[in-house]
């Protein structure tokens, strides 16, 4: 089994360390190698550009997936040319402001690598070899497949993974001959099944969701599997020959290995509210879970085995109940670790810090943007206010946030976005976005299978002419993106929002807005953001009622009830004021009426410094 190009150098393939248990448990006659050839890769390179193609180019080219960028370097090797479209492909790049020189450089030295991996491989030629596949490892897989094909016939191939999911995996089987069998869907039970089949010679056409050649030659699609695979049959990862691998390699001095562990699959929101741009479950976004008592045992046994401390749990979403469960097991585990998890946006602090407790350091929310109205569109269920509450809670606990802006919806409005515009300043000492960014139209998104949501034009994108030689039809059943009409905003709107971003990133780390109580109960607020007066401000009983009432998000009716409750009478207009004043000072923020306090608490020794100052009583 063999990971290819362009699997992350730090990290073991979660798929081949799960598969290989399954086949050693389940098709007893094979014996299972695992081939990291992105290794290799990033080792060829290195050698060929005399150390000037470095570890860090190769983790820029990974990155570029909505460029097709590394599945085009090996269209070389796909193609058995020197230079495939290159001028072409260069041209498309540098549309995009994207450098071509660095993928045109490697592209050069593709066809090489593939045939010295074939041949080493046809020395001693395997049985099988089976590929997975994600993102841009298509290419890549496909090319060596075509070279071990001419170089040892008999070699039989499967290729599987997320790219295989639906209608792709039978594309891909009837556009590459060099592929004899496909798998659709999840592998852990078809992998060993298919195995058995052909050590016995025996008929494949019981093999759930893989696609075969019969007798005529022509592609045979076996029906899916029904149901989901619950995860008791999934087994811990085995990363052993990763790292054995990396200990082997001339990259291991450049290279800070993660563990990946998968706790679940699926995603319990989008079972009954798939967010509307989203299409990364694929055909089976039923929610999964992994028991929790087995979770501390897995984290404990890799970290020991293999002494790494950073783990990325690779799920899409965190299952709630592991709140209570998993995190405290992981929190009394004796090792200091640094744990990435995906997560909800509306999480509040109390489950934060049980995360924080687990060492759950890293966190990717899902908070896509800043404006209740827009998040609707996307069917997130969670409001701008929930957003920034994360944002804040976030920082507080010393959590990392990753977190960007998206748009292009249909049915948002520039309004939105110069609304927006409007509050960065508010959150410039709060984790910054990574950009914004607009929306690509993915295969199993709810915009690819309901057009009538706003995308009626669609055509596989514009980057797989430079990658496929396949008819037109057969493209739009293989490709996971597709171009499609401008939605939402564009011009230069957009460009402000892009500029934006980055002056919140310039900001951020010579920004704070703090707070503290005084003896009497009263809110302190020291600010020293970029963009606002340095001052401490003062507040007195009602305006800090109403500002720590703020802090899990507030509106009007609920300021009123929390002002009443603790035998404050005060009028509408007076209440108003004080939230009016918030919001225009930066001290809030407030979106369709709900306000969220943005001040992080301050440590004591920070408050004893600040202490003595100048104080500015708010008015």
């Amino acid at each position: 089994m063999i990971a290819m190009p362009w699997q992350g150098l730090d990290t073991p393939s979660s798929a081949l360390g799960i598969l290989g248990p399954c086949v050693r448990r389940n098709a007893a006659d094979w014996t299972v190698d695992v081939l990291y050839a992105n290794l290799g890769w990033a080792e060829h390179l290195m050698r060929e550009s005399d150390g000037s193609i470095t570890t860090s180019d190769y983790g820029n080219i990974a990155d570029q997936v909505f460029h097709g960028v590394g599945d085009w370097v090996f269209t070389s090797a796909l193609y058995d040319v020197d230079s495939h479209m290159a001028d072409e492909y260069s041209a498309f790049l540098e549309q995009r402001d994207i450098d071509p020189a660095l993928p045109v450089q490697m592209h050069r030295y593709a066809r090489g690598f593939v045939r010295d991996l074939a041949a080493e491989i046809a020395a001693d030629p395997p049985d099988v070899v089976g590929f997975t596949t994600t993102f841009m490892q298509n290419v890549p897989s496909l090319a060596l497949a075509r070279e071990l094909k001419r170089r040892a016939p008999g070699i039989r191939t499967v290729l599987g993974g997320s790219n295989c999911d639906g209608a792709q995996g039978p594309a891909l089987h009837r556009n590459f001959e060099q592929l004899d069998y496909v798998i659709s869907g999840e592998g852990e039970r078809a992998l060993p099944a298919l195995l058995n089949r052909i050590a016995k010679g025996r008929s494949v056409a019981d093999v759930p969701g893989l696609s075969w050649r019969g007798d005529d030659g022509q592609t045979v699609v076996n029906p899916p599997a029904q149901g989901a695979i619950p995860f008791a049959a999934v087994p811990a990862p085995d990363y052993d020959a990763y790292f054995r691998a990396l200990a082997d390699s001339s990259l291991r001095d450049h290279v800070s290995p993660m563990l990946v562990l998968e706790t679940s699959r699926g995603c319990w929101w989008g079972e009954a509210h798939q967010c509307t741009f989203c299409g990364l479950n694929g055909s089976n976004i039923d929610f999964r879970s992994k028991a929790p008592e087995r979770i501390a045992q897995e984290v404990r046994d890799l970290a020991e085995r293999h002494q790494v401390l950073d783990m990325v749990m690779v799920d899409n979403i965190l299952d709630l109940k592991y709140l209570n469960t998993a995190m405290p097991e992981i929190a009394a585990l004796d090792c200091d670790l640094r744990i990435h998890y995906e997560i909800k946006s509306n999480m509040n602090r109390e489950q934060l810090s049980k995360l924080k407790e687990a060492n759950v350091l890293f966190v990717q929310p899902g908070i896509e943007s800043l404006s209740s109205h827009v998040l609707r569109l996307m069917d997130k269920g969670v409001s701008a206010a929930h957003n920034v509450r994360m944002l804040r809670d976030g920082q507080d606990l010393g959590l990392n946030v990753t977190w960007s802006i998206l748009y292009g919806f249909p049915g948002e409005t520039e309004d939105d976005y110069r609304a927006l515009l409007g509050k960065m300043a508010t959150l410039e000492h709060l984790e910054p976005p990574t950009g914004a960014w607009r929306i690509a139209l993915e295969r199993f998104s709810p915009y690819f299978e309901d057009p009538s949501q706003g995308f009626m034009f669609r055509r596989p994108s514009e980057i797989y002419d430079f990658i496929y030689q396949v008819p037109r039809n057969e493209l739009y059943d293989m490709v996971f993106f597709f171009d499609t009409s401008v939605q939402g905003i564009s011009g230069s709107i957009e460009d402000e929002m892009k500029q934006a971003c980055e002056e919140w990133a310039k900001a951020y780390p010579h920004s704070t807005l703090s707070y503290w109580t005084d003896d009497r109960g009263r809110v302190v607020i020291e600010d020293r953001r970029a963009s606002w007066p340095e001052e401490v401000i003062e507040l007195d009983d009602v305006q800090s009622n109403v500002y720590l009432g703020m802090f899990q998000g507030a509106g009007l009716q609920g300021v009123r009830r929390r002002l009443a409750g603790s035998g404050h009478v005060v009028a509408d207009a007076d209440i108003e004021e004080t939230l009016r004043y918030f919001v225009e000072r930066g001290l809030a923020f407030e979106d369709e009426g709900r306000y969220v306090s943005v001040a992080l608490e301050i440590d004591p020794y920070r408050r004893k410094l600040v202490e003595g100052k100048e104080v500015m009583a708010c008015r």
